[in-house]
């Protein structure tokens, strides 16, 4: 058991349904030309394979009997059964279906007595590409740690040696009965925007002056994030000015690099 930084612990004091604080990443990919109808099935099962979790990964959030102090838990049997999962969409297999299920997933919060992290493999688009969706929560890793482990587990080339899943510890570091790796305290997480240092600070402050219980640091956590929206300017009304609630979609669209370029030629941007 470790202590859990208090900067990342406060990704799950502040968490609610309206507030999940996951962060995920969907990327489409277009299979080899040779590839049968099982192709992802293959390719979910050989992910299956990669047995060795990142330390990050492999550990759980814990509480003594509940309350006090957020800890890092050493979970020695990940079930990667449970946390990578193989799915295929409705007909008729447009972008829309599959936004609409990356949505649905994005809105579920993550189980706190397991590992914080779920990948997802979908099939069923109608032009033959293939998602693989990915979850993490933010106490767990940061923007950049996540993005280097999805780096390691892409190729340059379709010749290349198979890759390690996302989930694979880095070179030279095993992990089948991991010990926990916890985040430097000094690192700042981003919680809301530039308030992020306020927000820490003031916690810490309350918690260190009067003991405070975890509901005094959410109304905290809150007043600040409420501050924060409010400042320095008000929104216009608009769709998208709203009040937020635990229901998520998941939204993309493409466009052709030549429109950009025109764009930029005739407004002058760079």
């Amino acid at each position: 058991m470790q202590p859990m930084p208090l900067n990342d612990s406060l990704f799950l004091i502040a968490e609610s349904r309206q507030t999940p604080m996951h962060v995920g990443g969907m990327l489409l990919f277009e299979p080899p030309e040779d590839a049968g109808p099982g192709w992802l099935a293959e390719q979910f099962a050989a992910s299956l394979e990669h047995t060795d979790v990142d330390p990050r990964l492999a550990r759980r959030p814990y509480r003594k009997a509940g309350a006090g102090p957020w800890e890092w838990e050493a979970d020695d049997d990940v079930d990667l059964e449970y946390h990578v999962r193989h799915s295929a969409l409705p007909h008729p297999g447009r972008v829309r279906e599959l936004l609409t299920l990356v949505g649905r997933l994005h809105g579920t919060l993550l189980d706190r007595s397991r590992p914080l992290w779920e990948t997802h493999f979908i099939e069923g688009l109608a032009d033959g590409r293939v998602a693989v969706y990915t979850k993490m929560h933010h106490a767990m890793v940061d923007g950049v740690s996540a993005m280097r482990m999805l780096e390691r587990s892409l190729s340059l080339s379709p010749d290349s040696m198979p890759q390690p899943a996302v989930w694979s510890p880095q070179p030279g570091r095993r992990s089948h009965r991991p010990e926990v790796d916890v985040a430097p305290p000094g690192r700042l997480a981003s919680m809301t925007g530039a308030v992020s240092g306020a927000v820490s600070g003031a916690v810490e402050g309350v918690r260190a002056v009067t003991g405070a219980s975890e509901a005094t640091l959410k109304s905290v956590v809150r007043s600040f994030r409420e501050q924060a929206m409010a400042m320095p300017f008000q929104a216009p009304r608009s769709p998208l000015n709203v009040p937020i609630t635990g229901a998520r979609r998941f939204a993309a669209e493409d466009w052709p690099l030549e429109r950009f370029k025109t764009v930029s030629k005739g407004t002058g941007a760079v």
